[in-house]
C-alpha cells in the first residue's frame, strides 16, 4: 500500500515537471521515466532545449546552465539515470544505450585562469545571499565549451564520464567507468581513464 502512494507521488511530481517544461521540450512517441528531471537556467523564451525522437525512454537529468545549448537524442534510445551537462550540444543518435550513472559534459564548468574562478566563488555567494540560483550571474565567457556527439548503435557503460568535444562513433563501446576524453573510434571497444582501445568490434557484429 505505502509503495503504490509513493509511485502516485513519482508520478504526479513528474508529471507537474514536464508540463512545466513543455515550451522547451520536442518529442515524438518517447518517453520519460521516473528520474527525469531538466533544469534550464536563465532560460530563453520558446527556445526548444530539448528534442527527442520516437521510442525513446529518457531517466537522466539533463541541465542547461548557461541558458544556451541544445540536447538532441534520436529514435529506440535509452538514456539511463545519469547526469548531462550542456552549454553548446549533446548529440545522441538512434538505437543508442547510454548507461546509469555516467556523466556527460560539453564544458569545462570553470575557466583554467585562477582568477576567474576566484570570481565564480564571490559570484556564487551573491546569488546564494540573494536568494537566487548559484549559476545566474556566473560569466560563461571564459568556459571552454565544445559539443559532444554519440552516433548510432553506441553503448556507454555505467558510471562513464564524457568529456567535452568528444565524438564516440558508430557502434562503439564504452566499457563501464572508463573516462573518455578523446574522440571514440567506429566500431571500438574502449575502456579506462583515460579511454584507450581494448579490442575491435567484429565484422560480423557490424552493422551492414
Amino acid at each position: 500500500m505505502i509503495s503504490n502512494v509513493i509511485k502516485l507521488l513519482k508520478d504526479y511530481k513528474l508529471r507537474k515537471h514536464i508540463k512545466s517544461l513543455t515550451a522547451f521540450i520536442e518529442i515524438g512517441n518517447s518517453a520519460f521515466y521516473e528520474n527525469f528531471r531538466l533544469k534550464i537556467n536563465n532560460p530563453v523564451t520558446h527556445k526548444k532545449y530539448l528534442k527527442i525522437g520516437d521510442n525513446t525512454i529518457v531517466d537522466s537529468v539533463i541541465n542547461f546552465d548557461s541558458g544556451k545549448g541544445e540536447v538532441i537524442i534520436g529514435n529506440n534510445t535509452w538514456i539511463g539515470n545519469c547526469s548531462l551537462a550542456c552549454n553548446t550540444k549533446i548529440e545522441i543518435g538512434h538505437n543508442v544505450f547510454l548507461s546509469w550513472g555516467g556523466y556527460i559534459s560539453d564544458h569545462d564548468s570553470h575557466s583554467i585562469n585562477y582568477l576567474e574562478r576566484q570570481n565564480d566563488i564571490i559570484q556564487q555567494l551573491n546569488d546564494y545571499h540573494s536568494g537566487r540560483d548559484l549559476l545566474t550571474n556566473k560569466n560563461w565567457d571564459v568556459v571552454n565549451t565544445k559539443g559532444i556527439k554519440i552516433n548510432d548503435n553506441a553503448w556507454v557503460g555505467m558510471n562513464c564520464i564524457i568529456l567535452k568535444g568528444v565524438t564516440i562513433g558508430e557502434g562503439a563501446i564504452v566499457a563501464a567507468g572508463s573516462v573518455v576524453t578523446k574522440d571514440v573510434q567506429a566500431w571500438t571497444l574502449v575502456g579506462g581513464n583515460p579511454a584507450r582501445i581494448l579490442k575491435e568490434i567484429p565484422e560480423e557484429l557490424r552493422r551492414k
